[in-house]
């Protein structure tokens, strides 16, 4: 079962966003998100998905996208300066690129 992200994602709407990941995950053996319909994304978002991703990796659960960032999620990327800074891993995460 994949999570599927909202096309919006941002500070007005991040707590709901946040229990709904929260149930999925205790439900799921593994987190997949699909993040194709987001548009109206901020750093808020950002934080998110990289604090699911810490918190599952302590837990031994995997974090995937099931496909990688869209256009809008790449520009917050790039905006909030992560692709400056990606390493193997996140580039894996995010753009899944590396992935065979």
């Amino acid at each position: 079962m994949t999570y599927s992200m909202p096309a919006k994602a941002n500070i007005r709407n991040i707590r709901d966003i946040h229990a709904e990941l929260l149930d999925y995950s205790s439900s799921s053996t593994q987190i997949e998100i699909d993040l194709g319909n987001c548009e109206d994304i901020d750093l808020s978002f950002l934080q998110l998905i990289e604090s699911v991703r810490k918190s599952a990796a302590a837990g031994g659960k995997p974090v995937t996208l099931s496909r990688p960032a869209n256009a809008a999620v790449k520009t917050a990327l790039k905006r909030a300066g992560f692709l400056d800074v990606l390493s193997t891993e996140d580039a894996k995460f995010w753009l899944h690129e590396g992935m065979q």
